[in-house]
């Protein structure tokens, strides 16, 4: 390494000015000052004193503490091998008020150097930074002037490297930069350490450009770089998204035959991942993989938890089994991201499995994780069963947070132990936890559920006053827990307690009040608030609109939510899907089409798509009346819509299709159930059953040979059988009844006999309908004394004898007597 030129050589650079001034300090002498600097005596044994015996100096060398520079020095010089000792000798005569110069900078500098000492050298260059002086021209002279006195290439690289740290420390990284490359133009050869701290500290400040710029520099300067600083330029890329940049760098880095470590793999991983490009980050990981390099666990988990919340659980699985077997042991949030998403996904039983493997393991589950459990036995309407796992919890002494007691305070709650739910509440305040605002909140909304309004008051008062304030959502739970209970005065008072506390009513307040006073059977008070709320221009909402076509409803006035339905829409108004769907499902049980069908078309002429359930009531309205062309037109809007016709759906089509006589199509319709994997329902299996009874009674109508109909109906009767007992559906009491009018129809009475007492041996109940399909066969033979005795056999079983019944034994017995 060449030494850095002469002061006269360095003051001819044009960023260097005249030091002079900045490091004589004049100050006058004093009685007080040069009293107080002969009483001091320095470091316990040279006393410094101002009547040594040096000649005087042309300039002021004293400072306002009484000491000479000359006398520093020479004490400085005698603590050359003790560089403890003279730091803490030239800082204590600083706070004794002594002014240092470049001379005594230059003294306390070379000792450091020599000795090696980085980071007290970087405490001293601080200082001069930080001094508010011109410090890039000191610093860098007062090097200047001490690169003859430090003829050993360590010690110069000590002073150099640690001036060009402590202007990241104690300057600005800018400044950090302009002072190294006027080193490195002057012949300075930075060691590794000092760039690789000097890019670090550019990268912490966010400035990738700047970092960058001098990556590039160096690269151009043909300095060779070493790993740390490749790391520490990958890293700060892939944090701040720069992945092709990241790459490139990678690539130079394999260039210059260095090998990247495990670090640097995980900064791209995580580079990658961050940013929504795991799937190069799994390829890089794999890649390493089969290269040996060994790769943290924290790569593997970043990846397992991108495919996981990408729902690729099948492939994070997979993953999860190669980083095991690689010998990479798995932490806590290798199985927790598994378990996240399978819970979300509402795949219990994967979840769960996890959570015992990684017990088993001997990994702790933390309190999110027992959370994701529970909400995830609660999603699934398992409440009981999460409630036990939340004391399986317990027992293990597993940690339980907040959250997870908010859960299960919900699952409580929704189950009506409110008992429980107040020991959960109280148990969860005795562990030093602090209810807020969510808490109170669930348990009011479960007393309100179960209509145990005192208790709810209750907790509303003990949540004001331990201050915690309520929101919109408590004050909206607890009045519709009154109006639902029939405390429609006490929901009004609420309302006033609200504005008085400084609270404004929003439109759900107002659509809980309205639903509340409509179930209360005050459909004349809510008319008359939902009035006042047009009047004053709050009702222009769509929740509250929808709150009183359902509240209309609710109370039976299906044609005033029609009326009103009708009239927001004309005024440009909307309602939820909630709302427009009970309103078409109210109209179509009523068997209105026309209004229901005006819904339906209203809908559309907003550009609203209607929701299935609007689709599914109309369509299955429209197959009831025998109106098949309309509910075909309805149901291929729907499946050109991009919906999925269900079995419900294609059964109300088959069975609108058997109803108007259009057996061809209900059979295309099964069988296109059948290719898309629908799972066929006893329902499905009972329509289709019904449509070949009616389609051979059809044909048998009109001519065609009944022999042959009866063995086509006897094969398709078998088919259906087996696909039912294969899909292990079991008959219910409207299916036995039309498999037996079906045998009976076609002259199979001992069959038809069988079913009867199949049905009675699997515990069904028994109608009159099945009996009338039997009698009727019996009586077309002429078997009056078998239709007898099934006539009391009804009796015995409390099967109570219908009008059918009684029409047909009539006109078959005096058919047989005539």
């Amino acid at each position: 390494m060449r030494h850095l030129p002469r002061f006269g050589s360095f003051l001819r650079c044009p960023n260097v000015l005249s030091l002079a001034p900045a490091f004589c300090s004049s100050s006058s002498s004093s009685a007080a000052a040069a009293a107080t600097a002969a009483a001091v005596e320095i470091d316990g044994s040279f006393p410094i004193v101002e009547n040594d015996a040096r000649p005087a100096c042309n300039y002021s060398d004293r400072s306002s503490s009484g000491l000479a520079s000359h006398l520093v020095l020479r004490r400085l010089r005698s603590l050359e091998r003790k560089p403890d000792r003279a730091l803490a000798y030239f800082n204590r005569i600083e706070a004794l008020g002594f002014h240092h110069d470049r001379s005594t900078y230059s003294a306390i500098v070379r000792i450091l150097a020599n000795s090696c000492r980085y980071e007290q050298l970087v405490t001293v260059f601080g200082k001069l930074i930080s001094s508010g002086r011109d410090n890039a021209v000191e610093v860098l002279a007062l090097l200047d002037a001490l690169a003859p006195t430090l003829n050993d290439s360590p010690s110069l690289n000590c002073a150099l490297d640690s001036m060009v740290i402590s202007y990241t420390s104690y300057g600005t990284t800018v400044e950090a930069v302009d002072v190294f490359f006027q080193l490195i133009s002057l012949g300075f050869a930075s060691s590794p350490w000092c760039r690789s701290i000097l890019i670090k500290s550019i990268a912490e400040d966010g400035n990738l450009v700047l970092m960058m710029e001098v990556y590039n520099r160096l690269r151009e300067l043909g300095i060779s770089l070493d790993s740390s600083v490749f790391l520490v330029v990958i890293k700060a890329l892939s944090q701040g998204g720069k992945i092709d940049e990241t790459l490139q760098i990678l690539r130079e880095m394999e260039e210059s035959g260095l090998k990247p470590s495990p670090q640097v793999y995980s900064a791209i991983i995580k580079g990658l991942c961050t940013c929504g490009r795991y799937e190069a980050g799994y390829a890089i990981l794999e890649e390493t993989s089969r290269n040996g390099v060994d790769v943290d666990v924290l790569s593997y988990n970043r990846v397992i938890g991108c495919l996981s919340k990408d729902r690729r659980l099948h492939e994070a699985e997979d993953l999860l089994k190669k980083m095991i077997g690689r010998g990479v042991h798995p932490d806590v949030y290798s199985y927790k991201f598994l378990i996240q998403y399978y819970c979300e996904t509402g795949n219990l039983i994967r979840a769960l499995n996890f959570y015992d493997e990684m017990y088993n393991k001997g990994l702790r589950p933390d309190a999110s994780i027992a959370g994701f459990i529970v909400l995830c036995y609660s999603k699934l309407g398992m409440d009981s069963e999460a409630l036990a796992f939340f004391e399986k919890v317990k027992t293990s002494e597993l940690y339980v947070d907040a959250v997870l007691y908010d859960i299960v305070l919900i699952a409580q709650c929704r189950l009506g132990r409110m008992m429980d739910a107040a020991e959960t509440f109280q148990e969860m305040k005795n562990k030093g936890f602090i209810p807020d605002k969510i808490h109170y909140t669930n348990l009011l909304n479960g007393y309100c559920r179960k209509g145990e309004m005192y208790n709810a008051q209750k907790v509303f008062a003990d949540m004001v006053k331990s201050d915690v304030e309520p929101d919109l959502l408590t004050y909206n739970a607890l009045a519709g827990g009154f109006c639902r209970n029939g405390f429609v005065n006490e929901a009004f008072k609420l309302l006033d307690y609200m504005l008085n506390r400084g609270f404004e009513p929003n439109a759900l307040t107002y659509s809980v009040a309205i639903d509340g006073l409509c179930r209360a059977g005050k459909l004349k008070e809510a008319e008359m608030l939902f009035e006042i709320l047009e009047q004053k221009k709050i009702s222009q909402c769509t929740i509250i609109f929808s709150a009183m076509i359902c509240g209309y409803l609710e109370s039976g006035c299906t044609i005033k939510a029609f009326g009103l339905f009708v009239r927001l829409q004309k005024q440009g108004s909307i309602v939820d899907d909630i709302a427009r769907s009970r309103l078409i499902n109210q109209l179509c049980r009523q068997g209105d089409i026309e209004r229901a069908s005006s819904v339906f078309k209203l809908i559309q002429e907003r550009q609203i798509v209607p929701n299935e359930v609007c689709y599914n009531n109309l369509i299955a309205a429209y197959c009831q009346v025998g109106d098949i062309c309309n509910a075909r037109l309805l149901f291929d809007d729907y499946v050109n819509r991009g919906f999925s016709p269900d079995v419900i759906l294609y059964t109300s089509m088959i069975s609108g299709y058997c109803k108007t006589n259009h057996f061809q199509e209900a059979h295309e319709l099964f069988c296109q159930m059948i290719e898309s994997d629908i799972k066929l329902d006893v329902i499905a299996y009972t329509a289709i059953l019904d449509c070949h009874l009616k389609e051979n009674l059809h044909k048998a109508r009109l001519g065609h040979n009944k022999e042959k109909l009866k063995t086509r109906a006897w094969e398709i009767f078998c088919k259906l059988a087996n696909s039912m007992k294969a899909m292990e559906v079991q008959p219910d009491t409207v299916c036995y009844t039309v498999l037996i009018n079906w045998h009976c129809k076609m002259d199979y009475l001992e069959d038809a006999r069988k079913l009867i007492d199949e049905m009675f041996g699997n515990g069904l109940a028994l109608d009159a309908f099945a009996y009338n399909a039997l009698l009727s066969g019996y009586c077309n033979r002429g078997d009056i004394e078998t239709a007898k005795n099934l006539v009391e056999e009804m009796q015995s079983r409390k099967i109570q004898l219908t009008k059918l019944t009684f029409s047909i034994l009539a006109e078959k017995l005096k058919i047989w007597q005539t």
